[in-house]
């Protein structure tokens, strides 16, 4: 679920352009455009004054808040429930669903099944993120709703592929991976995991808008579900390039690197990931994990080794949930350095496993 904030926000937003019915004029059509891209590669300079311009020319509208949502969420990544600026997220969020409701309330278009669905899967990507699938549950069933009827879209213009393509796969693979959704899953239509994927791949071409969001499903997705680590860092080749400053596209390519043994290469990206001026708590965090995996796997340094996972599990208590993952490899590898040790690396093992959301990202 992660990165529907962004992807639907472009679905949303080419919408409405093609339709002329918010913006008329092509060059700010354009100008926009550079605002968004400037977000993902982690430019923010100009995102306050450009939604204080759309909430000026568009109040009523839902467009404006969720644009600010998209700034949040990547400036600020990752927001979790402790996160100071998680009020103001989930309130502007809620505030484009109140409004897509209202201002579209007389007409059902395409541009407000988009706006609505949206602002929804913005949520449930904030709530399935950390955990809180009790929020989630609300939201899923409206959210199908005008996810299927943009369905029939994916012909009339090539990013639509992407909504029809992550649908088909995660209808087949999300709730295998997470069991508590497989009640609500058997409610909605079966997806075909090979269509989605194609389609995504077809997306991740040709699509204007949304080849970057097909991408980073495509990373996801080799990453975690098909465990296919030469494709996935394929695809992070590819989008580093066109967004080289955007921590979190580094992060997966750093990771794929590692899962390829090829220490040295992701070596030289750990400190970008470390010391860039956009890094943060977080991304320090998962550096020292990074180089714990590093100390122990090439250089046998298990001393070293320990203290960087150490220290990356101190500095990840904060993230709760949202860092599980991370937490998973540095206690998997704990358990490693332990192994003489029976007692205690069993336990740092079962702790791994409790973590775990993919149980196979381990190093082992």
């Amino acid at each position: 679920m992660r990165y529907f904030i962004s992807i639907l926000f472009l679905l949303s937003t080419l919408n409405g352009f093609s339709q002329k019915s918010i913006i008329k004029d092509s060059l700010y059509v354009i100008e926009l455009k550079l605002h968004i891209d400037s977000i993902y590669n982690y430019q923010f300079e100009n995102s306050e004054n450009t939604y204080m311009q759309m909430l000026n020319d568009y109040p009523n509208h839902p467009f404006p808040d969720l644009y600010y949502a998209l700034a949040m969420y990547w400036k600020y990544f990752p927001i979790t429930p402790n996160s100071e600026k998680a009020p103001l997220f989930v309130e502007k969020l809620n505030s484009s669903i109140a409004k897509a409701e209202n201002y579209f309330a007389k007409q059902e278009t395409n541009e407000s099944i988009f706006f609505n669905l949206m602002g929804r899967l913005l949520l449930m990507q904030y709530f399935s993120d950390n955990q809180t699938s009790a929020n989630v549950f609300p939201h899923i069933k409206p959210a199908y709703k005008m996810l299927h009827k943009g369905f029939r879209l994916e012909d009339s213009f090539s990013d639509f592929k992407f909504s029809s393509g992550v649908y088909n796969y995660y209808r087949e693979y999300y709730p295998k991976a997470h069991p508590i959704y497989k009640p609500i899953a058997y409610f909605f239509p079966k997806g075909n995991a090979l269509k989605g994927i194609a389609l995504l791949e077809t997306n991740s071409q040709k699509g204007i808008f949304l080849h970057k969001e097909s991408l980073s499903f495509l990373i996801y997705i080799n990453l975690y579900f098909e465990k296919n680590y030469r494709k996935a860092l394929k695809y992070t080749k590819q989008i580093r390039k066109e967004s080289p400053d955007n921590l979190l596209y580094l992060s997966y390519h750093t990771l794929s690197l590692l899962l390829l043994k090829k220490y040295n290469k992701a070596k030289a990206l750990i400190s970008i990931l470390e010391k860039t001026k956009h890094s943060n708590n977080y991304f320090k965090a998962i550096a020292h994990v990074f180089k714990g995996i590093i100390a122990e796997k090439k250089y046998k340094d298990y001393t070293l080794a320990k203290t960087q996972y150490s220290t990356a599990l101190k500095k990840l208590e904060r993230y709760e949930n949202f860092a599980n993952t991370y937490k998973s490899i540095a206690y998997f590898g704990l358990s490693r350095i332990y192994l003489e040790d029976a007692t205690l690396s069993n336990k740092y093992r079962k702790k791994a496993r409790k973590l775990a959301i993919f149980s196979h990202i381990n190093f082992d």
